[in-house]
């Protein structure tokens, strides 16, 4: 009886009923009342959580961040860069097994010898297919073949090319003929943007360079005065890609392959016209790409060197205080002192065990004399012995003098570093000559 008592609802006394007359409609209860009504209890909750004490407060935003979180993925993480490889060019597989999907390198043929560039170069292609190919392609046919195919084609591409930069001499490539390119671009640069005729008479820079060094891709010079020019120009540079492009399928394509007149096109505008006239020429060509590189380069550096370099007690900056004031004081000075010491007996160290080991390694130009003998013997006769350069004569020291313009600025030290160069490679002992101890 109590608890049915206690579970009735309790009756509320009215007052007496008005005395009889004319009965009014009651009005409606309108929808920002009803809302205001339903939200009452929230409001009465927000009041009571302002009436609430710091402590209380924080206690509540405590137990709030102790609740699980919903689990985010990195857009840039590995995870999410094979989610998006297998949903464009293994959509089958996915189908097939949801629970334990196979890996990548199991479902994709390989690109080059190490999966992690794999993963990022399949990236790339899947986009590119998923932008140019899947989005024309599909809407013809549902079938996945000439994807697979296309997909077939440039992993070949990539491990041939793979296996011919092996056997590229890369030390004379990247410090001899790259350096020597860039220090004819700086020479034509600078002549064509320094003339000798006076203001009066006006002078087209980029017509004094390509009148020094023309480039086929780049002729005529387009002028924006004449849309014909500009025209004329983009297309010579699309043919100039397209020849370019034909010219590396046909070494790297097998026989079969390359006769497949469609296949062939269609890989050949992908590279000329996807990969090197949109993603290379103009954008990581354009100034404000390279900064952007530079900039997530340098912040990927900074954040790698503030991880090791941090500091557990949590205050750097007054270390970094305190040590500036120890500079400037004699115990300072007596520390720097100790530390130049320890740094010039080290690069002796190196200095001496370097020459010291220097007995027991190969000739450097052992390894490419096979792969320049028939380049060199096309350029100086069959009878002449395989061209042979120290390292000191390579144009990678020339370009950066040009570059720097040491021999305007400081004249004397050019001077120096080039008579301790030929000494080096000519005088006694030839320890920069070739094969020589400084040159392996």
């Amino acid at each position: 009886m109590t608890t049915a008592a206690a579970q009735a609802p309790s009756r509320v006394q009215t007052p007496n009923p008005p005395p009889p007359g004319p009965v009014t409609p009651r009005p409606k209860p309108s929808r920002t009342s009803s809302l205001q009504s339903e939200s009452g209890p929230t409001s009465k909750t927000a009041s009571a959580d302002a009436s609430q004490t710091p402590a209380q407060l924080g206690g509540a935003a405590a137990r709030r961040s102790a609740r699980p979180a919903f689990p985010t993925t990195d857009p840039l993480s590995d995870k999410a860069t094979a989610l998006l490889i297998r949903r464009i060019l293994c959509p089958q597989h996915i189908e097939k097994a949801k629970s334990a999907p196979a890996p990548i390198e199991e479902l994709l043929p390989p690109l080059t010898s190490r999966n992690d560039v794999d993963l990022q170069l399949y990236a790339l292609i899947a986009i590119i297919l998923r932008e140019y190919i899947q989005n024309w392609y599909n809407k013809i046919t549902p079938d996945e073949t000439f994807v697979a195919e296309i997909v077939q084609i440039i992993a070949h591409i990539t491990r041939a090319l793979e296996q011919r930069l092996r056997k590229v001499d890369l030390e004379s490539l990247l410090f001899d003929e790259i350096p020597d390119l860039l220090d004819k671009h700086i020479t034509a640069y600078r002549i064509a943007h320094d003339p000798i005729t006076q203001a009066p008479i006006r002078t087209n820079a980029r017509e004094i360079y390509h009148s020094l060094y023309p480039l086929p891709a780049l002729t005529p010079v387009p002028r924006p005065e004449d849309p014909e020019s500009v025209a004329q120009q983009a297309e010579n540079e699309v043919a100039y890609r397209q020849l370019l492009v034909h010219a590396v399928l046909a070494i790297l394509l097998p026989t079969e392959d390359l006769e497949n007149g469609c296949l062939t096109a269609l890989v050949g505008q992908i590279f000329s016209e996807l990969i090197i006239g949109n993603s290379v020429a103009n954008k990581l060509s354009e100034p404000w790409m390279i900064l952007e590189m530079i900039i997530i380069a340098t912040r990927t550096l900074g954040k790698r060197k503030a991880i090791e370099d941090e500091n557990p007690s949590g205050r750097p900056g007054k270390g970094s205080s305190a040590g500036r004031r120890g500079l400037s004081s004699v115990q300072g000075l007596f520390w720097m002192v100790v530390h130049w010491c320890f740094l010039a007996t080290s690069f002796i160290r190196l200095a001496f065990t370097v020459l010291m080991t220097t007995r027991s390694l190969p000739p450097r130009s052992s390894h490419s004399t096979a792969q320049r003998k028939n380049v060199v013997q096309h350029e100086v006769g069959p009878d002449s012995g395989p061209l042979k350069m120290p390292v000191l004569a390579f144009r990678c020291w020339s370009a950066i003098s040009n570059l720097i313009e040491m021999d305007v600025r400081m004249p004397w030290l050019c001077g120096a570093l080039s008579m301790v160069q030929w000494v080096t490679m000519t005088g006694p002992g030839r320890i920069a000559a070739v094969d020589g101890k400084l040159d392996r």
